[in-house]
């Protein structure tokens, strides 16, 4: 706790006091409000002891605003005295990331095409190829023909 107290006395002589506080939550940002929310709630500003919260969604703030007391109770454990007494949320999901693009949903749908274009009969050649050159088992060996089946369709189809 010695380390934390003397790296946010380090800070408050960087910044100016209207900014320190709001520094100082973005850094521990992650112990406030767990790693798994720290990338679909972001802090924005705090402001007469209001923090303000950007959000992608409605889902998002309805489970948020459930979790409002302990958001502010962990957030004035970063300081000496109560710094936050109020959350403000702000729907914004273009500060989110943004869904996968159509040409990532083209490359599944292309592996998925390749994937159906390879017969049984085929996979169970190269099944009992890759046992006889290899000495490989039965179920590691049809898992590797499917791989290299695929890699070679995939060849092709470039």
């Amino acid at each position: 706790m010695k380390q934390r107290s003397s790296k946010i006395r380090s800070l408050k002589a960087l910044v100016s006091d209207s900014k320190n506080n709001l520094l100082i939550i973005l850094m521990n940002w992650s112990d406030i409000v767990g790693k798994g929310n720290s990338g679909i709630m972001i802090p924005l500003q705090l402001k007469q002891k209001t923090l303000t919260i950007a959000i992608p969604n409605n889902m998002v703030l309805s489970v948020a605003a459930k979790f409002t007391p302990l958001i502010i109770k962990r957030a004035n454990l970063c300081f000496e005295d109560e710094n936050v007494k109020k959350l403000k949320f702000l729907i914004e999901p273009g500060l989110f990331k943004k869904p996968k693009t159509e040409k990532a949903t083209a490359e599944k749908t292309k592996t998925v095409k390749v994937a159906s274009e390879i017969s049984k009969e085929e996979i169970f050649q190269k099944k009992h190829e890759l046992i006889e050159r290899f000495g490989m088992g039965e179920a590691f060996s049809e898992s590797a023909a499917k791989i290299e089946l695929l890699n070679m369709k995939r060849g092709d189809n470039d």
